[in-house]
């Protein structure tokens, strides 16, 4: 059934009500309209394999995009992240290392330590990031940080 025939039954349905409660039929509409087009405009990621979740990630991270949106791109990556795929680790260092709307040196590390660890093309460019990144950690944030960032990668591995 479309949107539009459900809107249409939807109507009808408070019409009476409206009528009863005393309340015009017009803010009805629109509370009941805005309510069912959530869900419209929420971007179902579970229709994506884990590939077509890290390519639509990484274009949300291209500046010269309309839509441009790192906080989403994440989103997406992390999901591919969720079910392995195998670039997606890199793809999270290098984002959450790089894009000031998202910085995040710890969590940018653990991303990098699983991509080194899980041998594909990426893994060295990833463990010559890593290094980079504890680099930073350490300058800014001290010893303990370094070792917080490196048991989360520890962790993030081990899952």
């Amino acid at each position: 059934m479309g949107c539009v025939t459900s809107f249409l039954i939807l109507a009808h349905v408070l019409s009476p009500l409206s009528e009863v409660l005393g309340v015009p039929m017009r803010p009805c509409i629109f509370l009941a309209l805005c309510i069912a087009s959530l869900n419209v405009f929420a971007i179902d990621q579970s229709q994506y394999t884990p590939e077509q979740l890290f390519v639509i990630g990484t274009e949300l991270f291209k500046e010269e995009r309309k839509e441009f949106n790192p906080k989403l791109g994440l989103e997406f990556i992390l999901e591919s992240a969720k079910f392995k795929y195998e670039h997606a680790p890199f793809g999270l260092c290098v984002s959450l290392s790089t894009t000031k709307e998202i910085l995040d040196l710890k969590e940018a590390y653990s991303w990098c330590y699983v991509a080194e660890k899980i041998g594909n093309k990426y893994s060295k460019m990833a463990a010559e990031r890593s290094k980079e990144i504890l680099g930073k950690i350490l300058l800014d944030d001290g010893v303990e940080a370094v070792t917080e960032a490196k048991e989360l990668g520890k962790l993030k591995y081990s899952q």
